[in-house]
């Protein structure tokens, strides 16, 4: 009996996770610093407080929604050139209800290499619960007996494991272009809830963009601007592309962007192409709020998985006096998107 609850618990984490430990990711993946690259922790004039949300194949049938929830905390010290942050994300995927949980602490220094060009190396570290919702299984004995628990549940049903999370990243930038590398999962955690071993295998991300004034105003302050961007990753033996740009008209802003490998096939009759995102949003006095929803451009389809759908809300707090250094700290700050 406990071997078949076993397979089961191990086909409910293929279903998740296509037999990989993968990681949640957001569309706006830039309105949560944190997870993409630590680097970017502190990109802000003083302080700043993020809070995302997505849901993901809503329309999945027999399935809850894959969902995830992202708060995070930053704060820069200009005058010792250094920035915090700590973030707390949680995940749920799939049948089974595997839930992830995150609490990461960065922190990033900036290097001031010209008058023009800085670059901030980062470490993050944290830790990672993952457990089961057993709930939501169904066991042999249940099958044979028709009762609403099973008694190989109480086997598992107390089965959580932590595991500490390393991760590192760098980013170059001027005051219109940026380029960074993180590594996470540096320490390869161990996340096997059923005690075979399942590594997760180290993610290398690349990002890169640039930031394009279309129109500033009297006082030299930029009204409209359109900025162009991509985050690839590779872990194992999958890779993904995200690319595209946004236009910003302020206080208000709308971009598309492309998720998948054009010229790769995952398999042999699978192209490796997943959504196009749209995203609208609106900035002003340290406050925006996106919203984006995932058109899914792979088999899976739209109408069979409902998209995707995320909102993404930021605040940014500064001191006057810090507030009135704004233009010149400014020149210190990754010019990426913080929608």
């Amino acid at each position: 009996m406990k071997f078949f609850s076993t397979i089961l618990i191990g086909f409910a984490l293929f279903i998740v996770g296509g037999g990989k430990a993968q990681d949640a990711q957001f569309s706006q993946f830039y309105a949560a610093p944190l997870i993409i690259n630590p680097a970017l922790t502190g990109n802000t004039v003083q302080s700043r407080f993020s809070l995302n949300y997505r849901n993901q194949w809503p329309a999945v049938p027999n399935s809850k929604a894959f969902s995830t929830y992202a708060f995070s905390y930053e704060h820069n010290f200009e005058d010792y050139n250094s920035a915090i942050g700590g973030m707390v994300y949680h995940d749920r995927a799939g049948l089974a209800g595997l839930r992830t949980t995150n609490v990461l602490f960065s922190y990033a220094y900036r290097v001031r290499v010209t008058r023009k060009f800085s670059w901030k190396p980062a470490l993050q570290i944290g830790v990672a619960n993952r457990h089961l919702d057993f709930g939501e299984l169904i066991f042999n004995d249940q099958l044979q007996t028709g009762a609403t628990t099973s008694a190989s549940q109480q086997d598992y049903i107390a089965r959580s494991k932590y595991t500490m999370d390393i991760n590192a990243g760098a980013i170059g930038f001027s005051s219109n272009y940026w380029f960074g590398v993180s590594v996470h999962h540096l320490n390869r955690p161990d996340v096997s809830l059923v005690g075979n071993g399942a590594r997760v295998e180290p993610k290398l991300a690349l990002q890169g963009g640039w930031n394009i004034p279309v129109k500033k105003d009297i006082k030299k302050r930029v009204v409209s601007q359109v900025m162009l961007a991509a985050n690839y990753k590779h872990q194992g033996t999958r890779d993904q592309l995200d690319i595209g740009g946004y236009f910003n008209y302020v206080p208000f802003f709308m971009g598309v962007w492309y998720r998948g490998i054009p010229l790769k096939k995952s398999d042999v009759e699978l192209n490796n192409h997943d959504a196009i995102i749209f995203v609208l949003g609106y900035k002003k006095d340290g406050m925006s709020i996106g919203y984006s929803y995932d058109v899914t451009i792979s088999k899976l389809t739209a109408g069979t998985s409902g998209g995707a759908h995320e909102i993404s809300t930021t605040v940014e707090f500064a001191s006057r006096k810090n507030l009135r250094k704004r233009r010149r700290r400014s020149r210190f700050m990754i010019p990426c998107p913080k929608f």
